[in-house]
C-alpha cells in the first residue's frame, strides 16, 4: 500500500510539473498570441516565478490542513484553469489563468514530499523524480505536441494528465493530517548561516541550468538544424537520461553528499562548454545532450537535499523553500536567457550558464567547511 501511495504522489507531482514544460514551445506561444519573444518567454516562465514566491509562504500556511483534500482541490483548480486556457486567444487573459495554478502548485508538491517523508523517507527521491519528469520528460512531449499540433494541443495534454492524477489521488492516497506547528515557529528555523549558504548555492545552480536548458528546443531547431521527429526523439532521450540522473544523484548523495554537491557545478560547467562547442554538429550535440540531461535531472534531487538538510525541523517549510529556490531561479534563468538571445546572440547562453555555475562553487565550499557533518 505504501508503494502505491508513493508512486501516486510521484505522478501527482509529475502532472503538475508538466506545466513547467511550456518553456519548450516559446516560439509557438509567440506565434499563437502574436507577441514578441520577450512576452512569450514571460508567458512560459511566469509560472515558475509566481510559484517561486508562493513557495515561501503557502506550504507553511496550508500545512495545517488535511493533505489529501488539499491535493485534490489543487488538481481541480489546475484542470479548470487549463480548460479555460484551451479556449483563450487573448494574451493577458491567458496569462491570468497561467498564474492561478502557480500559486497552488507549491502546496500540493510540498504536501506530497511531506507525506512520503513521513511514511517512507528513504523513497522521497521518487517524488522528486516525478517533479523532474514533469518538467524534463514533459519538455519533449510538450515540444512535440506544440511544434506539430499547436499551442492548444499542449494545453489539452496538461489537462488530461492532471485529470488522471486526480483519479489516482482519490483512489490511492489516504487522509493525512496536517502540521499543527504555528507558521512563525516553522519560519524561525530558517535563520542559520547553513540555510543561507545552501539557498545561495541552489539559486546560482538552477539559474545556470535554466539559461541554457529552457532554450534547448530553440537552438536545436535554429542552430543545430534538428527539427520534426528528430527534435522530439532528441528531447525525449535527453528526458530519459535526466530521469536516470535523478536516480543516480540520489544514490551518490547517500554515498557522499558533500562531494556530490561540490562536483555538480564543475561537471555541469564543463558539459555546457562542450555543448556550446559542438552546437552545429548534430551527432556530437545529440551525444552531449544525453550527458547534459543526466546533470539536469540531478538538479532537483541535489537541490531538495541541500535545502531540506539545512532546515530539517520544519519539513513543509523546507520543501516550500526548495520549490521557491528552484522555480524562482528557473524564472530568472529563463528571462536572462531571453535577454541574451534578444540583445546578443543565442550562442552566449552557454557562457551565461557557465558563469552561474562557477559562482555557485564557493558556497558549497563554505557550507562544507563550516558544517562538515550536516547530512
Amino acid at each position: 500500500m505504501v508503494n502505491k501511495i508513493v508512486w501516486s504522489l510521484s505522478f501527482v507531482c509529475f502532472s503538475l510539473s508538466t506545466l513547467l514544460s511550456l518553456v519548450g514551445i516559446i516560439s509557438v506561444i509567440q506565434i499563437y498570441f502574436n507577441v514578441s519573444i520577450y512576452y512569450a518567454s514571460l508567458y512560459a516562465s511566469i509560472f515558475t516565478g509566481v510559484l517561486g514566491f508562493s513557495s515561501l509562504i503557502t506550504p507553511a500556511l496550508f500545512s495545517k490542513f488535511e493533505k489529501k483534500k488539499i491535493i485534490m482541490a489543487i488538481l481541480l483548480v489546475t484542470i479548470i484553469c487549463n480548460l479555460i486556457e484551451f479556449f483563450i486567444t487573448d494574451y493577458y487573459i491567458g496569462l491570468i489563468f497561467r498564474i492561478i495554478p502557480a500559486f497552488s502548485y507549491p502546496i500540493a508538491v510540498s504536501s506530497a514530499l511531506t507525506i512520503v517523508g513521513k511514511i517512507d523517507p528513504e523513497n522521497t527521491n521518487r517524488v522528486v523524480l516525478g517533479i523532474s519528469a514533469g518538467s524534463i520528460l514533459g519538455l519533449s512531449i510538450t515540444s512535440y505536441l506544440g511544434f506539430n499540433y499547436g499551442y492548444q494541443m499542449t494545453i489539452l495534454w496538461f489537462c488530461l494528465i492532471n485529470v488522471f492524477s486526480l483519479i489516482l489521488t482519490i483512489i490511492f492516497i489516504p487522509n493525512f493530517e496536517g502540521n499543527k506547528e504555528p507558521i512563525f515557529v516553522q519560519i524561525s528555523h530558517a535563520k542559520s548561516k547553513l540555510f543561507l549558504f545552501s539557498i545561495i548555492y541552489v539559486f546560482f545552480m538552477i539559474v545556470g541550468i535554466s539559461i541554457t536548458y529552457n532554450y534547448i528546443p530553440t537552438y536545436l531547431s535554429e542552430v543545430t538544424q534538428i527539427n520534426g521527429e528528430m527534435l522530439f526523439i532528441t528531447l525525449f532521450l535527453m528526458g530519459l537520461s535526466a530521469l536516470f540522473g535523478t536516480t543516480l544523484s540520489g544514490y551518490l548523495i547517500q554515498k557522499n553528499a558533500n562531494y556530490t554537491v561540490l562536483f555538480y557545478p564543475v561537471g555541469f560547467a564543463i558539459t555546457t562548454f562542450i555543448l556550446g562547442l559542438f552546437v552545429k554538429i548534430p551527432f556530437f550535440e545529440f551525444l552531449i545532450l544525453l550527458i547534459f540531461g543526466i546533470f539536469d535531472g540531478s538538479a532537483c534531487t541535489i537541490s531538495q537535499y541541500w535545502v531540506t538538510s539545512s532546515v530539517r525541523e520544519a519539513p513543509e517549510f523546507a520543501n516550500g523553500l526548495f520549490l521557491l529556490m528552484c522555480n524562482l531561479s528557473i524564472f530568472i534563468g529563463t528571462m536572462i536567457g531571453g535577454i541574451i538571445i534578444d540583445t546578443i546572440n543565442i550562442m552566449y547562453i552557454f557562457m551565461g550558464s557557465i558563469i552561474m555555475m562557477l559562482l555557485a562553487i564557493p558556497f558549497v565550499l563554505i557550507r562544507i567547511k563550516t558544517n562538515p557533518n550536516v547530512v
